[in-house]
């Protein structure tokens, strides 16, 4: 089996360009993800965004049970969340104007980070 795609985003800026856009274009189109190495964002922003995200979606799945509950009580749910797609998704866009300010379930410590990873784009 082979490896999954590991993009070097050094390259872009190097004579090795061309090949660096065909990993990409490759990953894309058999793959449909690939990792990013050399993108200059800190280990440490990327772990803040991580704890932040799990943070909000914790909230998020604590808060809808908790409007299930209230509004249909507790023996009535009870069969409808062994069913339920807990999924809980928001988009967010960079370029070529980021959105991250219109989504406002999103805490301001949460937003600022998201924001200040903008940057790197």
């Amino acid at each position: 089996m082979a490896n999954f795609p590991v993009v070097d985003m050094g390259k872009l800026n190097t004579e090795e360009r061309s090949a660096a856009m065909e990993m990409i274009k490759d990953a894309c189109e058999n793959w449909g993800f690939f990792e990013l190495v050399n993108h200059g964002i800190s280990i440490e922003l990327m772990d803040t965004v991580e704890r932040l995200t799990k943070e909000h979606y914790k909230k998020t799945m604590e808060h809808r049970f908790k409007e299930m509950v209230a509004n249909k009580g507790l023996e009535s749910v009870q069969s409808e969340i062994n069913d339920l797609d807990w999924e809980s998704t928001f988009f967010l866009r960079h370029l070529p104007v980021s959105n991250v300010s219109e989504n406002t379930d999103l805490d301001e410590n949460y937003r600022s980070h998201l924001i200040t990873s903008t940057v790197y784009f």
